[in-house]
């Protein structure tokens, strides 16, 4: 059962996307479109909370070993995104910028070394 919510959870949370870039893109304005992307807004956040949650749960189910390789994982990968994005930056605008964008390095690091743990457990 909980599985099937789930899936119609990421079902909803892609049509919503769809339709609020759709919104975005051809600018309409009704009265109801601010609260409507506000709404979109507020159940990205939660399915994102829900996503950090179950990662964390499933970690403390883990074994050491498996918490080690994910945790270099996340470190290796979040110095080299920050590392591409601060070459990036200084290829295309020629401006040396080292501690710009950290954060946004470390927040997709995480996004992609514990998405495994986020959707499935991960018990070896």
């Amino acid at each position: 059962m909980w599985d099937n919510i789930k899936k119609y959870m990421y079902i909803v949370l892609i049509i919503w996307t769809v339709m609020v870039l759709f919104i975005v893109y051809k600018n309409i304005e009704f009265p109801f479109v601010f609260q409507f992307v506000v709404g979109y807004v507020i159940c990205l956040l939660l399915v994102g909370l829900y996503f950090i949650v179950t990662a964390f749960l499933n970690i403390r189910k883990s074994k050491w070993s498996t918490i080690k390789k994910v945790f270099i994982k996340f470190i290796i990968g979040s110095f080299t995104l920050w590392f591409l994005n601060i070459l990036f930056i200084y290829l295309t605008k020629g401006e040396l910028r080292i501690m710009d964008k950290i954060f946004s390095s470390v927040i997709l690091s995480f996004a992609f070394t514990f998405r495994e743990l986020g959707v499935e457990k991960n018990n070896d």
